[in-house]
This record gives structure tokens, C-alpha cells and sequence, in this order.
């Protein structure tokens, strides 16, 4: 095998991309007879690549093809989906993981959801080299993207089989002149629109003023006339500058041109009209995004969607108001197949209740308001994973649906609370140990007491504090959770002026943050403190003497960012005009050492 090996990496002309995608095609390959049928095709897929690349400067698709080619059939639709997004695109796995499930790329297998599957994908084309990663937190990737190179080869392949259209307005001079970056035919199934690559051309202005009928051009303007929409089962549209044509574009939104539409994003565009009545036809959407757009009002004709599986509400109102969302209520509670909700950030509601025992099925609830909703009507949401709920009146509020009885218990794997107006107290928060698969926590209030390491979640691998206000230092319980990897410690969670971390502390921990903890005046770190630290930002702790002694023991640590400190802070860790800092030798070892001042 070995000889095999260096057999085709000699085929890969020393283009690296190649050799990684190539490592990655045969890390999946385990016998003897696998590489043997993987040197058979190399030779002639590789060798055709570099005559190419050496002839054209081009050609690395023709090499990366042969990673596309041996990928099972399953894989290759979640590869190509891929293609909808643009160049340098970090992509939100979350998204893109339900986004593969609305369209049925993969069905439910034994006790795994749907979206544990795909993950699992997800994973696989990442361990083939063929998807990178772009940011990941406990072992579990956030963001990936594709290689400009692969993304090439994606879009070719999407091409070939009719998977995929790009139309790229920015590159258009005019309505009647329109030609999309990708060309398909009319029986297309999925369509990615790009507005905001540059500032809209003049041409195109000019061309919009004359037009006898807006909804029809606009249409034209975007290829999505009624003939070549009616097999359409995504429609993504990215970043928009030029609003206007988006609401004309909706009004065709009918049941009969859009009849198998699936997922529709509309995420961070400017709509200066209402969501059309029309979008309520999409009967059949199973995933509805409009994350961080701008819309007047709530669009109450999403009512009808009772097919959603992923709603995203996370949109806004230009005035900066609450968001009237009056008939929210009677909204939410029909849509009985819905998975994922995000609700808007801030909101006004009815006094109307909602029926949240009809979302049996749902497993992400984010922006669950405490003061419009009853907290205990959490309790019936028995599939729930993860959960966001902000200005909760007290802690003890949460506490009454957990117990060993209630599902939620055993299930929930996330959770945030954020603005808790009243104290929380210790004897309440040893209620969350009973969570089992908790391994996100983020407390946003006041803490009078932390309780011991043992009556918090046991899985605990990511823990956030937030104006907790604590009056003793939490090291020595929070450096026995054995499991945790991130700790964010904000915003004066701590009163004290010094905090000691241990020796044999945190043996887990790669990423510690310091965020305004104003203060702290001094850090003691012992050696063999934090073993595994990787990453540590220290970012307006005003009262800060100076980094801690015990920094050098720590051989791991990569990277230290330290913003908004005062300048003598920063200037005893800086090496200026070639003399070092009074405190340069305790961090002469770190790779990366940045400082940002944002002041």
C-alpha cells in the first residue's frame, strides 16, 4: 500500500489541493484492493489534470473529480448543494443541515433524526477533504466552506446533472439580456440568486425605469418566470442591496408556479413593502428563513405553511421597535411539524395563548420571551435539544419543569438564559445536574452562590457567565468540571479582585475569555494549571496589573488576544524597537499574540 501511495502522489503534479483530496479519497479505503482500484483511475484522471494544468494553468477540476466520483450516491446531492452558496461563503452547518432534510435528501434511519444523519454526511465529506472547515467549537463543526477550486468542480457537476442554477444579477447588464452564471434548463430544481457582489450597475437602473409591467421584468430580471419555476424545490437569495425587485418577484409566489418548493431563504434583505399575501400559497415549504432581514411587519400569511419543519423569524424593523407580532400566537400553534423555531429578537404579542403542546416535534426553541409566554408550557415540548429564553422573571420559573418526570430534562443539550431579572440561588441551580446531555450553559444574571462542581450538568463542554456578580472566586469549582473545553466569563461576573487558577485545574480546557471583568485586579495561575489551554483573550479588564506568572507553564496555549487593555498593559507584553516588555518572557512562547484596542 505504501508503494501504491507514492505511486499517485507522484501522479498529482505537486498541486497540493490534489494530494489533500487525495489523501482524504483514501483515508476511506482500507484493504489492499480498494487502493489498487483507486491507482487504476488516478493515473488517467490525474495525468489528464496536470497535462491541463501545464497547458491552461487550469485543469485541477479534472483531478478533483475523481474524489466526486467515488463519493456514494447519497453524498453527492448534499456535495452539490453545496454549490448555492457564494465564493468565500462561510456556511452555518446548522442551516445547511436543515436545509438537506426540507429537501429530503435523506430520510430518518432507525433511532437517528434526520438531522443526526446528515451530520454524519456532513462529516464524511469533511473527513474526504472535499468540505473545509471554518469555525468549530467542542469538537462540532459551525462553519465550513468550499475550496475555490472544489467549488468550481461543485458548480460543473451541478451543471452537468440539472442540479443547480446561480443567477448572479451583478453580472447582468440588462433585463432583456439577463444570462444566468450557471445555465440550466427549464426543469431545474434549485436556484441560488446573488444581488449584492457591487454596487447595482447604472445599465440595470435604466433599464427597470421604462418597464410597462415591473412584476414581469423583475421576474424576467431573476429567471423566475412561471415556465421555469414550476419544478424549483430551493430558492436561495443572498445579501440585497437592490430591495424592490424582491417584493415583485414574491407576488408570483403562487401555488401552481411554486408548487414544489421546499426551502426558500431570504435572509438580511431590505423589504420596503410586506411579504406578499402569495408566500402563505407555499403550502409545501418545509424551511423559511428571514434571519436578519428588515420587514415592516410580522407576515401573519406564513399561517398556511403547515408543512414547516424550520422557521426563521429572526427579522427586524428599521425604527428599532419591538416587532407587533399580534396573531403570532395562532401562527406558531398550526404548524405541527416544525423542528426548529427562531423568533424575533424583540417582540410584541396578543394576549391570545399559544398551543405549544402542538409542537410535539420541535427540538430548537430560540428567543422564547418570558415575560410574553409561560414558562411552563415548556414542559410539554418533549423532543426539545435546545433552548434560548430571555427576560425571565427568576430562575425558579425554569426550575419547575425540570424534574427526572419531565422530558426536557433528559433530552435538552443547550441552554441559554439570558436577562434573569431576580437572583438566582445555588439551591435552585443544583436542579440543572438532572440534565444529563447538557453540554451548553449559558447564565445571564445575577448568582448569589455557584453550586458545587457536582450538582452542575456533568457533560458540561461549554459554559458562559454573564453579570452573575459573584462575591467569591468561582475557580474552585468551576476548574473540577472535567468535561469543559469553553469558558466565557463576562461582564462583571465576578466582584472579587483576584482569582486563582490551580494546579491540575480545567484539564480539559482550550478556550478561556476574560470580557469586561472590571474588577479583577489580579490572576494567579499555578503550573500545571489549565494543561490544555489553547486560546486565551483577555478584552477590557481595566483593572488588570498584568498577565499571570504561571502563562509560561502553559506550553499549549497558541494564540493570546488581548483588546481594549490600557496601553502600559499591553506595552510589557510587546517588543518595541527590539527591547521586550517587563513581561514579554511569560508569553515568549505563544505563536500568535494580537492586540486590538477599540477604543
Amino acid at each position: 500500500m505504501e508503494l501504491l501511495g507514492k505511486e499517485m502522489a507522484k501522479c498529482c503534479g505537486g498541486l497540493p489541493l490534489a494530494i489533500v483530496v487525495l489523501g482524504g479519497l483514501l483515508a476511506t479505503k482500507h484493504h489492499t484492493y480498494e487502493w489498487e482500484r483507486v491507482h487504476k483511475h488516478t493515473k488517467s484522471y490525474l495525468r489528464k489534470g496536470k497535462d491541463k494544468y501545464e497547458q491552461q494553468g487550469s485543469g485541477v477540476s479534472d483531478v478533483l473529480a475523481l474524489s466526486y466520483q467515488d463519493v456514494p450516491y447519497q453524498l453527492k446531492s448534499c456535495f452539490l448543494y453545496l454549490g448555492h452558496f457564494p465564493e468565500d461563503h462561510e456556511i452555518h452547518a446548522k442551516t445547511l443541515v436543515q436545509m438537506w432534510v426540507a429537501e429530503g435528501i435523506v430520510s430518518r434511519v432507525g433511532e437517528e433524526t434526520s438531522e443526526d444523519v446528515v451530520e454524519g454526511y456532513l462529516d464524511d465529506l469533511i473527513g474526504r477533504c472535499m468540505v473545509q472547515v471554518g469555525r468549530s467549537s467542542n469538537g462540532r463543526v459551525k462553519t465550513c466552506r468550499l475550496h475555490d477550486l472544489m467549488r468550481d468542480l461543485c458548480l460543473s457537476k451541478a451543471q452537468e446533472e440539472n442540479f443547480l442554477e446561480i443567477v448572479n444579477l451583478q453580472q447582468m447588464e440588462t433585463f432583456s439580456s439577463s444570462m444566468p452564471t450557471t445555465r440550466t434548463s427549464n426543469k431545474v430544481r434549485r436556484r441560488a440568486i446573488y444581488l449584492d457582489q457591487c454596487d447595482p450597475l447604472e445599465s440595470v437602473e435604466e433599464a427597470r425605469l421604462p418597464s410597462k409591467n415591473e412584476d414581469e421584468d423583475a421576474n424576467s430580471y431573476v429567471n423566475l418566470n412561471p415556465q421555469n419555476s414550476t419544478h424549483l424545490r430551493s430558492l436561495l437569495i443572498f445579501s440585497i442591496r437592490d430591495s424592490s425587485i424582491i417584493p415583485k418577484v414574491l407576488r408570483k409566489t403562487d401555488r401552481k408556479n411554486f408548487k414544489l418548493l421546499r426551502a426558500l431563504s431570504l435572509e438580511e434583505l431590505i423589504l420596503e413593502e410586506n411579504i406578499p399575501k402569495a408566500l402563505g400559497n407555499l403550502i409545501h415549504l418545509k424551511y423559511l428563513s428571514l434571519k436578519f432581514s428588515s420587514l415592516p411587519s410580522f407576515p401573519s400569511s406564513i399561517r398556511n405553511l403547515g408543512c414547516l419543519q424550520t422557521l426563521d423569524l429572526r427579522f427586524y424593523c428599521d425604527d428599532g421597535q419591538p416587532i407587533n407580532c399580534f396573531g403570532i400566537n395562532k401562527v406558531i400553534g398550526r404548524m405541527k411539524w416544525l423542528r426548529h423555531l427562531y423568533l424575533p429578537l424583540e417582540l410584541k404579542v396578543d394576549n391570545s395563548k399559544v398551543q405549544w403542546d402542538n409542537l410535539s416535534n420541535l427540538e430548537t426553541l430560540k428567543n422564547f420571551d418570558g415575560e410574553q409566554w409561560d414558562v411552563q408550557d415548556l414542559a410539554q415540548l418533549t423532543k426539545l435539544r435546545k433552548l434560548l429564553i430571555k427576560n425571565i422573571k427568576s430562575f425558579k420559573e425554569f426550575v419547575m419543569i425540570l424534574n427526572p418526570s419531565c422530558p426536557i430534562s433528559n433530552n435538552l443539550e443547550s441552554l441559554v438564559l439570558d436577562e434573569v431579572r431576580a437572583t438566582m440561588e445555588e439551591t435552585d441551580l443544583r436542579q440543572l445536574s438532572i440534565c444529563g446531555h447538557l453540554y451548553k450553559l449559558y447564565l445571564g444574571g445575577e448568582i448569589s452562590n455557584l453550586p458545587e462542581h457536582h450538582h452542575l450538568p456533568p457533560n458540561l463542554t461549554k459554559l458562559t457567565l454573564w453579570e452573575s456578580r459573584l462575591r467569591q472566586d468561582p475557580m474552585p469549582i468551576l476548574e473540577r468540571l472535567l468535561n469543559l473545553t469553553t469558558l466565557y466569563l463576562c461582564s462583571n461576573f465576578y466582584s472579587g479582585e483576584e482569582m486563582v487558577f490551580s494546579a491540575n485545574g480545567f484539564p480539559q480546557l482550550k478556550y478561556l475569555q476574560l470580557f469586561a471583568v472590571y474588577a479583577i485586579k489580579r490572576l494567579w495561575v499555578d503550573k500545571s494549571a489549565m494543561p490544555s489551554l489553547k486560546h486565551l483573550s483577555i478584552d477590557a479588564c481595566l483593572s488588570l496589573e498584568m498577565v499571570p506568572e504561571g502563562l509560561r507553564y502553559i506550553t499549549t496555549l497558541q494564540i493570546l488576544e488581548i483588546g481594549s487593555m490600557p496601553n502600559e498593559f499591553m506595552q510589557r507584553l510587546q517588543v518595541i524597537n527590539g527591547i521586550e516588555g517587563e513581561d514579554f518572557y511569560k508569553v515568549r512562547h505563544v505563536p500568535s499574540i494580537s492586540f486590538m484596542n477599540y477604543w
